[in-house]
């Protein structure tokens, strides 16, 4: 079994917020851990996440922790780079035992080829972003951030990280097209399942003779996907009720 997930933005809302919404992503990896080989993390685990030389946020201390958990148990990590993914080092690596990619990852298995990226920069009003990723991805540009006071450094990072999910809000109604579209060319070449994030909003559907899969988030919907013999299903942990599967791809 498979489990994938994105945009849980820790590090945004209250305290309590954050509380509930940790613990139920816990409880929903310790319902799935006994079966999970994988675990696919789209992206922006957390709201903003940076690596300094010699400091973690103390605020990402409990997931890491049981991310780790997870890991020891013998469950595969898998980390893909989220636009609020500002740098990413050798940390989740090297502490955690999780596979990190910066683009998309693609793998084969039960016979069927997957494709997964978060999926920021899709958009055709995503120009402009995908010009500053350029600056942020700089390695010269994160070393001169890393310089900057941890507490200096988060601040700035979640005003940034409110512009952009405002904005990625309000778009969906108008570009939320563009990741059918790149799902649909991704099945063209052969990829039964292609895997996007970013736009928090959880879509299941065909794609030529695919299957595209909007993890949606966990900040809201708490949403994610999971993949077992052949059937991926899109499931919601607050509304079992909504949940929608899709058969073999082909």
């Amino acid at each position: 079994m498979f489990l994938f997930l994105s945009d849980s933005h820790f590090g945004i809302g209250s305290d309590e917020e954050q509380r509930e919404r940790r613990e139920k992503l816990f409880a929903c990896l310790d319902h799935y851990a006994p079966r999970i080989q994988k675990l696919f993390i789209m992206g922006d685990l957390f709201d903003f996440w940076f690596e300094w030389r010699h400091v973690i946020l103390k605020a990402h201390f409990p997931i890491l922790c049981k991310l780790r958990e997870l890991r020891d148990r013998g469950i595969e990590i898998y980390y893909l780079a989220g636009n609020h993914d500002f740098a990413l080092s050798r940390f989740l690596e090297d502490e955690i035992g999780a596979r990190t990619d910066l683009d998309h990852f693609e793998f084969e298995a039960e016979g069927k080829r997957f494709y997964l990226s978060h999926g920021d920069g899709l958009a055709p009003a995503d120009w402009g972003y995908r010009i500053l990723k350029r600056v942020f991805r700089n390695r010269l540009n994160q070393k001169l951030y890393s310089w900057l006071h941890p507490d200096l450094g988060q601040a700035l990072a979640h005003r940034s990280s409110y512009s952009s999910r405002n904005h990625t809000g309000r778009r969906w109604d108008v570009d939320g097209f563009a990741y059918s579209a790149a799902a649909q060319k991704l099945a063209d070449r052969g990829y039964d399942f292609i895997f996007f994030a970013h736009t928090h909003e959880p879509v299941l559907e065909r794609a030529g003779q695919g299957i595209y899969v909007n993890t949606g988030d966990w900040l809201k919907y708490r949403s994610y996907a999971v993949f077992d013999q052949g059937v991926v299903r899109l499931k919601y942990w607050d509304q079992p009720f909504l949940e929608r599967s899709s058969l073999d791809a082909r």
